[in-house]
């Protein structure tokens, strides 16, 4: 978000608690009401909407064989489900003068990690959806794009010094992502320099998704 500020952009931020340096409108990814009326809010606050980033999503650790429905359902509506609503209510707006959107994936759309059954569905559904909204949209002047990082140094992901051993034993940079890396990318993938790129998945994850010790 600071990214594109700094970029000149006039930005909304939905979420569901407040930020401090742009202007908010709460909302509940999981509610598709909710969703409608806050880009209806956003798109009145702009005047319209040339650029969507949605990077909104929960992360749960569960197996296969325990997981619930209830919590698989959690986590699809959250970050698949919600995704979908936001993506066709901002394309729906877009329809007539273009945009740009930006998806977030995740190197666990690719890979059978232990315990991501639910995470890693919910990305690999997004991957899927980029490419056919990116062939959709594509008459209408619309890009879609989708943003794969590896493990981040902030965020949702455990922090324990295991799983972050065993992350960065599997990743050629020997390192995490930075936030700050991550919003370089998606300004790239969101400007005009970019205006060829749509329908892809980028993996920014220090070349993890290539190793084979993966």
């Amino acid at each position: 978000m600071s990214a594109a500020l700094e970029r000149g952009d006039s930005v909304v931020n939905l979420d569901r608690v407040a930020s401090e340096s742009a202007t908010w409108v709460e909302v509940d990814f999981a509610d598709t009401a909710s969703v409608t009326k806050a880009v209806d809010k956003a798109t009145d606050i702009l005047g319209g909407i040339d650029v969507l980033i949605h990077s909104a999503g929960i992360f749960r650790a569960n197996a296969f064989l325990t997981i619930s429905d209830v919590e698989f359902s959690e986590v699809l509506n959250i970050n698949l489900l919600g995704t979908f609503c936001i993506a066709q209510q901002v394309a729906s707006r877009m329809v007539g003068g273009g945009g740009r959107i930006l998806l977030m994936s995740s190197i666990h759309a690719k890979y059978g990690v232990r315990g991501r059954l639910a995470y890693g569905a919910s990305k690999a559904g997004i991957e899927a959806m980029t490419r056919v909204m990116a062939t959709e949209l594509s008459e209408y002047g619309i890009r879609v794009n989708a943003l794969a990082p590896g493990a981040v140094s902030a965020g949702m992901m455990p922090t324990d010094a295991t799983h972050v051993s065993d992350w960065i034993s599997v990743t050629p940079a020997k390192r995490k992502v930075t936030p700050i890396e991550v919003a370089g990318m998606a300004m790239l993938l969101t400007c005009d320099d970019a205006s060829f790129v749509s329908g892809q998945v980028i993996s920014q994850d220090g070349g993890a998704s290539i190793s084979h010790i993966f």
